[in-house]
C-alpha cells in the first residue's frame, strides 16, 4: 500500500482545524444564495404570466451561479496557495523542509494537493445551488457538466499559479499581492487588448484577414485562454443548437464554414499545459542548492 504525503497529511489537518475554513465556506455560500436569492425575486417580478418564464428564471440562475463561483474561485484558490511555501520561509522551517527525505515533487505536490481539495470542497457546495436551474428548465446536462468542469480547471491552474509565486517570493504577503495581482491582471487585462485589437485593425479591407483559417484559429485560441470568454462562448454555441465538442462558424463573405474545437476544450488544453509548466517552475524552485564551493575552498587551501 502506498504511504500517503505527509505534507498533504499535515496541511490537510491544519487547514480543517480551527473556524477558518468552515467560516469560508459559510460566505462562499451566503454570497452565493444572496445573488440567487436576488436574481430570483427580480425575475419572478418581472416575468408575469409568460409561458417561458420558467426557462428563462433557470438559465439566468445558472450562469448567475456560474458566473459569481468562477469569480470566487479566481479570487480564493490563488490565496490558497500563495503562502505554503512562502510561510515555511516566514516560520523558518523552509530549510528543514527541503532538507527532508521528501522529494521537490513530493513536497509540491502535498502542498498543492491540499490547497485542490479545500476548493474542490467549495465548487462541490456549488452543485446544490446551481441544480436549483433544472426546477425551471432551460438548461441541459452538458452545460452542468461543462460549468463544473471549467471551475475544477479553473481552481486547479490558479491554484497552481499562487504555489509558484509562492516559491518564487520570500515572504506570504508579497506572494499573495503577486498571486491576485497576476488573475486580476490576466481577467482584466485580457479584454482590453481584445478592444485595442478591434480598434487598430477593424478597418475597411480586413474581412479576408479576419476569415482567414490562421486568424480564426489564433484568435480563438487566444479568446480560450480566458476562462469567462471561453464558457461564455461555449455557452453560445450550446444555446444555438451547437455541440458541446466542435462549433461551426460561417464566413459570411466566402460562404463557407470552418469547424473548429469548442472553446471550453481548448482551454483545459491551454489550463493543462500552463498547470504543468508552473509546476516544473515550483519543483525547481524548491530543489535544494548543491553546495558548490567545498572543492574549490579545498583546492584553494591546498595552493
Amino acid at each position: 500500500m502506498a504511504e500517503i504525503n505527509p505534507i498533504l497529511v499535515k496541511e490537510l489537518r491544519s487547514r480543517m482545524r480551527g473556524a477558518r475554513a468552515f467560516v469560508l465556506i459559510t460566505i462562499y455560500l451566503v454570497v452565493l444564495s444572496g445573488v440567487t436569492l436576488l436574481l430570483y425575486s427580480a425575475l419572478a417580478s418581472s416575468s408575469g404570466d409568460d409561458i417561458n418564464a420558467g426557462r428563462l428564471v433557470g438559465k439566468s440562475l445558472f450562469l448567475t451561479v456560474a458566473a459569481v463561483a468562477l469569480v470566487e474561485v479566481c479570487l480564493i484558490t490563488p490565496s490558497l496557495t500563495a503562502g505554503a511555501l512562502a510561510g515555511e520561509r516566514e516560520r523558518q522551517s523552509y530549510d528543514l523542509l527541503i532538507s527532508s527525505l521528501l522529494t521537490p515533487w513530493q513536497i509540491v505536490w502535498g502542498k498543492l494537493a491540499s490547497a485542490l481539495a479545500f476548493a474542490f470542497l467549495l465548487i462541490l457546495a456549488v452543485v446544490p445551488i446551481m441544480s436549483l436551474a433544472f426546477l425551471f428548465g432551460g438548461v441541459s446536462l452538458a452545460e452542468m457538466l461543462i460549468a463544473l468542469v471549467g471551475l475544477v480547471v479553473t481552481a486547479t491552474t490558479y491554484a497552481t499559479l499562487g504555489l509558484t509565486w509562492s516559491a518564487i517570493m520570500r515572504g506570504s504577503l508579497g506572494a499573495t499581492s503577486f498571486s491576485i495581482g497576476s488573475v486580476l491582471i490576466w481577467l482584466l487585462g485580457h479584454p482590453f487588448l481584445i478592444v485595442i485589437f478591434l480598434l487598430l485593425f477593424t478597418r475597411d479591407g480586413s474581412a479576408d484577414l479576419f476569415e482567414s483559417n490562421g486568424f480564426i484559429y489564433a484568435s480563438r485560441l487566444f479568446l480560450s485562454t480566458h476562462p469567462f470568454i471561453a464558457l461564455g462562448l461555449t455557452e453560445t454555441a450550446l444555446t444555438a443548437g451547437g455541440t458541446p465538442w466542435v462549433e461551426v462558424l460561417p464566413l459570411t463573405s466566402s460562404g463557407r464554414s470552418i469547424t473548429i474545437p469548442s472553446a471550453w476544450l481548448m482551454y483545459v488544453a491551454f489550463s493543462l499545459v500552463a498547470t504543468v509548466v508552473m509546476l516544473m517552475i515550483c519543483v525547481r524552485a524548491v530543489q535544494p542548492v548543491q553546495p558548490a564551493v567545498a572543492s574549490h575552498s579545498t583546492e584553494t587551501v591546498k595552493h
